[in-house]
């Protein structure tokens, strides 16, 4: 698909947080970018799993304070549940555990400390690369 045409497509977000406050942060940083639609806001992996056969969103955004070995659980049964979506995953500080396997289950990794000026680039960079994947 010619890069014109992935503007015209909107970039559906499924948002996977509990909390309130950091749902509003996303909120706001995604509403700067026309192309992108929060399709639901899930408050539990539960309510995930459950929204991500409704919406077929294109990015599953998740902010884990998890173990690692939980995040890693998490991330699995959203890629069986959803695996076209791109899973992007943001965490505090770096954990060298964490991004290891993150990018062995094919998780896009990004530190908490740069949300604010690269979550929307990264979001489009995600979409650009999955299209250039499919494209002949």
């Amino acid at each position: 698909m010619p890069r014109h045409e992935v503007r015209l497509k909107k970039i559906k977000v499924l948002i996977v947080e509990e909390y309130e406050g950091i749902i509003q942060v996303f909120r706001r940083l995604l509403r700067t970018a026309p192309e992108i639609e929060i399709v639901w806001e899930a408050r539990s992996e539960a309510e995930a799993i459950m929204a991500l056969e409704m919406f077929k969103p294109d990015i599953i955004l998740v902010n884990f304070a998890s173990s690692g070995r939980q995040a890693t659980k998490i991330w699995k049964e959203f890629k069986t549940q959803a695996p076209e979506s791109r899973l992007l995953a943001l965490t505090i500080p770096e954990n060298p555990t964490l991004v290891r396997q993150a990018k062995t289950l094919g998780v896009t990794f990004l530190a908490k400390e740069e949300m604010v000026r690269t979550l929307v680039p990264t979001i489009r960079a995600l979409i650009e690369s999955s299209m250039e994947k499919c494209s002949p």
